[in-house]
């Protein structure tokens, strides 16, 4: 079992340090690197790599896959809640897409989402607030997937220090990431992509197998605990619900990695036609492992401090027969693409938020004095690097305050909902009226951030896990009556909305 693990992992990382060795001896300037301007390499070539990228966005190892085993248990079927919300969510963006393109066709480069609110708000201070506030979540939700990404691997190969996979995944992922830049994060979601379907396609074939081998169906799912495989009554059942639905349905519109993919599109049709099947994408996946994670507990047991996917794995694992090993390697190769394709999404995305927004509007040179030059193509290629270690240290702390898997989605992707509202007002509303709140722009996405992670905190501590779900839902409300009653305050006669 160590021998096939360790196997697919190695080719996980050749694959993706290939495609970012080749793609970085390409990479000339900045916009090679980031999505900053049309025709370079930095960019999304169809409606179909843009669809596998963005639903790639939406699956990783920790938020998505470990996530729904451990939640399964607790939740059942429920958890199909995310499935229709996640798509909800896409289809949001579906819906804006068009004005999304107009607006940011006006600029005479590709801007990033807190440019763009600092922009239409006239506030400097607006876009390094939403600039370090979304980094921070980056950095936290890269962190988590090192941390997941470490425990499964002790999982099923113990003995190997956990800080010692933490450092090869953080390094594997920002060198590939750091060489290749937004094109190699494109590439690798592709690649991610048919690798989740393999998983997809050999994970419920293992099902199939343990059910004619062990007794048949009938026999099998008594083991299913009560009230997993139906829509009965389940503690903290509420705020999860609800939680889930104000996370996936706002979220993606103010979401930077989604902005970057909308960037880097050369053509209207790209983003149009791409976001329409990843909508369609998105349902198939995350309902498939919605299903294979209650339907695991036919091999495994609930509780025990271990997370069902691991167990599942191992039952895997210990299976004897060709069939179980190719499935093995599969499953293996599905989880660490997952991994290492979301990590580095994460570390673009912090990475052209820093840069952009951040560095180089505090020493004030223009994008056009910067395409070119090999000193910002290091500079940029230095702040992705020092983001992987921030987050890698950041590791040790989550792991020692003991967060779960899913207190940390609450808390990370509910903080950042915050700037939701302002973005719905950025594209709806007219420069002059969005002006006038600027201040109350700003500081709507700072308590945003801070009340989504306080709320998720203190429901930590205080080992309420209804108030951990709700997090996002306090970040959302709170930026929305700041924001709100900023227009109220500095409402004037005949303002204007854009069509």
């Amino acid at each position: 079992m160590t021998a096939i693990v360790v196997s697919a992992l190695l080719l996980a990382f050749i694959i993706y340090m290939a495609v970012g060795l080749f793609l970085g001896t390409r990479t000339k300037g900045i916009a090679d690197l980031l999505p900053l301007k049309l025709s370079r390499q930095a960019r999304v070539a169809n409606a179909r790599e843009f669809s596998a990228s963005t639903v790639a966005t939406t699956i990783s190892l920790a938020t998505v896959v470990m996530a729904f085993f451990e939640l399964a248990g607790r939740f059942g079927v429920w958890l199909f809640w995310t499935v229709v919300t996640t798509s909800m969510g896409l289809l949001v963006v579906r819906l804006f897409a068009k004005r999304i393109w107009q607006r940011i066709s006006t600029y005479d480069h590709r801007p990033t989402l807190h440019e763009f609110l600092g922009t239409e708000f006239n506030s400097q201070l607006l876009s390094y607030v939403g600039a370090v506030c979304a980094s921070l979540g980056f950095l936290f939700a890269f962190a988590v997937e090192l941390i997941v990404g470490s425990r499964f691997f002790a999982g099923l190969v113990p003995g190997v220090p956990a800080w010692a996979v933490v450092v090869v995944l953080s390094v594997v992922a920002f060198v590939y990431t750091a060489l290749g830049g937004f094109r190699a994060v494109i590439v690798t979601d592709r690649i991610q992509m048919i690798s989740i379907w393999l998983l997809l396609l050999a994970l419920p074939a293992f099902y199939l197998y343990y059910v004619l081998a062990h007794g048949g169906w009938a026999q099998n799912l008594e083991k299913i605990p009560t009230g997993i495989l139906d829509f009965s009554y389940k503690e903290g059942l509420g705020a999860f619900l609800v939680g889930i639905f104000v996370i996936n349905v706002p979220a993606f519109i103010s979401d930077m990695s989604i902005w970057q993919r909308i960037a880097g599109a050369q053509k209207h049709q790209t983003v149009m036609g791409g976001l329409f099947r990843s909508v369609l994408t998105s349902a198939a996946t995350w309902g498939l492992f919605a299903f294979l994670a209650c339907f695991a507990f036919m091999m495994v047991k609930t509780g025990g401090g271990v997370n069902p996917l691991v167990s599942v794995v191992n039952v895997i694992g210990n299976t004897k027969g060709a069939l179980a090993v190719f499935i093995l390697f599969f499953v293996t190769l599905g989880l660490y693409g997952a991994m290492l394709s979301t990590a580095s999404t994460q570390l673009i995305a912090v990475s052209h938020t820093l840069y952009e927004d951040v560095f180089s509007r505090m020493r004030k040179r223009a994008l056009n004095d910067r395409l070119e030059s090999k000193k910002e193509l290091r500079l940029s290629r230095s702040i992705l690097i020092a983001a992987a270690v921030i987050s890698t240290i950041l590791v040790q702390f989550l792991s020692l305050a003991g967060f779960s898997i899913a207190d940390l989605v609450f808390a990370i992707y509910g903080a950042q909902l915050g700037l939701c509202p302002l973005v719905i007002a950025g594209l709806l509303l007219g420069r002059e009226r969005l002006r006038r709140v600027s201040n109350w722009a700003a500081l709507a996405v700072g308590a945003g951030f801070v009340t989504g992670w306080g709320t998720a905190i203190y429901g930590r501590l205080t080992a309420n896990t209804s108030l951990v779900f709700l997090a996002p839902v306090c970040s959302l409300i709170i930026s929305s009556v700041i924001l709100c009653t900023g227009f109220v305050a500095g409402k004037k006669p005949n303002s204007s909305v854009r069509t």
